[in-house]
């Protein structure tokens, strides 16, 4: 793959507006005449047409990459940063326990709102049964907008949005949800899964890119 040029990619969409999804798989291209080998560093995919994109922090961190390469005389650079950025907590999450990835908040588009980023559209994964304790709650009111997003309102007026993924799970922010008190934090924890790299929805299509609901 050769790529003279890096053009950050600022959409979670391909050009013909098929879904892209957050790819790890090992990569080799060539820029500004080193060869960069892309071990887990994320990148978007087209599953319709293979193309591959990068977001304005994986630009970053190859251009920073090949820079120095070239500082160093070497023809070619290798790039990992998964683990990076999956250590650590972020600054909204307090004392909570969910599991989330940095990577998502990092590398999926139109998540990251201030510089430094404070963590708030962090996605947050549950299985999909974590909606019926919502739902026949006396303390809480489900609205189901779509079969993939809806809004979870407590009776402290406390509002959380969630989404329906691909796969079936529940997706909330990582900001919302520690609004919530430590009696549904609790059942939360009990609901929450591994982290799953997909937020195409309607969840996303209404809190990230601004489209009605209904």
């Amino acid at each position: 793959m050769e790529a003279e040029q890096l053009i950050a990619h600022d959409s979670y969409f391909g050009y013909t507006d098929e879904p892209l999804h957050l790819c790890f798989e090992r990569l080799t291209l060539r820029h500004d005449s080193v060869k960069v080998v892309l071990d887990k560093l994320p990148y978007l995919k087209s599953s319709v047409t293979g193309q591959v994109f990068f977001t304005a922090p994986a630009v970053q961190i190859i251009e920073t990459e090949v820079a120095y390469a070239k500082s160093q005389g070497k023809e070619k650079t290798t790039i990992n940063q998964l683990g990076k950025f999956n250590r650590g907590k972020l600054p909204i999450a307090g004392d909570t326990n969910f599991k989330y990835s940095l990577v998502e908040h990092f590398f999926i588009p139109g998540l990251i709102r201030s510089i430094p980023s404070d963590g708030y559209l962090t996605p947050v994964y549950f299985n999909q049964d974590v909606l019926i304790k919502f739902e026949h709650s006396e303390s809480c009111n489900l609205l189901r907008s779509t079969p993939t997003s809806g809004l979870i309102t407590t009776k402290d007026n406390v509002q959380v949005p969630y989404g329906i993924n691909l796969s079936g799970s529940v997706v909330m922010w990582l900001g919302d949800i520690i609004n919530l008190s430590e009696k549904e934090h609790l059942y939360l924890y009990s609901e929450n899964i591994d982290p799953q790299y997909d937020l195409h929805s309607d969840f996303y299509r209404n809190q990230i890119l601004g489209e009605w609901l209904g």
